[in-house]
C-alpha cells in the first residue's frame, strides 16, 4: 500500500525520518490550476465590486434606474468584500503554513509547525510514546483509516501512515499486516501496536 504522507528515509525501513509539509506547496499542473482559478475568483469579485459601484453612481444622474438596483449593487459590494477578505485570510493561513516532524536514529523526535498564529516546537524520545495505533474515522460519509504513533498528551500524537483513495477500503489482513511491519520498524523503541476497530472508535465518541 502507497503512503499519502511524504516521508523522507534511507529506504523503507531506516531511520532517520524527516516530513516536511508546506501549506502551498503546489508544482506543475496543480500549481497551474490553483494560481489560475485564484486569479478567475478574485478579478471576478473585483469586477462585481467596479460594476455595483458604476451602478449606484449612475443612479444619482439617471432617475430610471429603479432604486432597488442600489439595494442588490450594495449587497454585492458587501458579499464580495467579505468573500475577498475570507479568501485572503485562507490564502495567508496556507501560504504561512509549516511543519516538520523528523525521527533520528536514537528514536528522538523533534517536532515543528508554523501557522499565523505561532510556533509550536517541542522534543520527545520515542520510548515515551504509548503506541502505533491503526484508528478507523469517518469523513465525509467515507470510511477510512489511519496510523498514528500515540502520546498520552493527545496534541504531541501524530499520523504516520495514511492510505492513498484506493487503499482506504483495504481488507482488515491488509491493514493488520501493514500494521505488524510498522510496529516491528519501531520495536526498538519499545513501542507496542494497536488496532482499534471501527465500532470501537464509534463507543469512544
Amino acid at each position: 500500500m502507497q503512503n499519502e504522507i511524504n516521508w523522507e528515509s534511507a529506504n523503507e525501513n531506516a531511520f532517520p525520518m524527516k516530513l516536511v509539509e508546506k501549506g502551498l506547496d503546489l508544482k506543475g499542473r496543480n500549481a497551474f490550476f490553483f494560481y489560475f482559478s485564484v486569479t478567475i475568483a478574485v478579478v471576478s469579485m473585483v469586477w462585481v465590486i467596479m460594476l455595483s459601484i458604476r451602478i449606484m453612481m449612475l443612479s444619482r444622474t439617471d432617475p430610471s434606474i429603479p432604486g432597488y438596483y442600489v439595494t442588490i449593487a450594495m449587497v454585492c459590494i458587501a458579499v464580495s468584500l467579505v468573500s475577498l477578505h475570507h479568501f485572503y485570510r485562507v490564502f495567508a493561513d496556507r501560504k504561512a503554513y509549516f511543519k516538520q516532524v523528523e525521527i533520528d536514529d536514537g528514536g528522538l523526535v523533534k517536532f515543528l509547525e508554523v501557522t499565523r498564529e505561532g510556533r509550536r516546537e517541542w522534543q520527545e524520545k520515542l520510548r515515551k510514546f504509548e503506541s502505533i495505533s491503526l484508528r478507523h474515522y469517518t469523513y465525509r460519509g467515507k470510511d477510512s483509516w489511519y496510523v498514528a504513533i500515540v502520546h498520552s498528551d493527545k496534541s504531541r500524537s501524530f499520523p504516520i501512515f495514511s492510505p492513498t483513495e484506493t487503499d482506504r477500503e483495504a481488507p482488515e489482513e491488509a491493514k493488520r499486516q501493514l500494521l505488524a511491519r510498522l510496529g516491528s520498524q519501531f520495536s526498538q523503541f519499545g513501542l507496542v501496536t494497536s488496532y482499534e476497530k471501527k465500532s470501537e472508535n464509534e463507543e469512544q465518541s
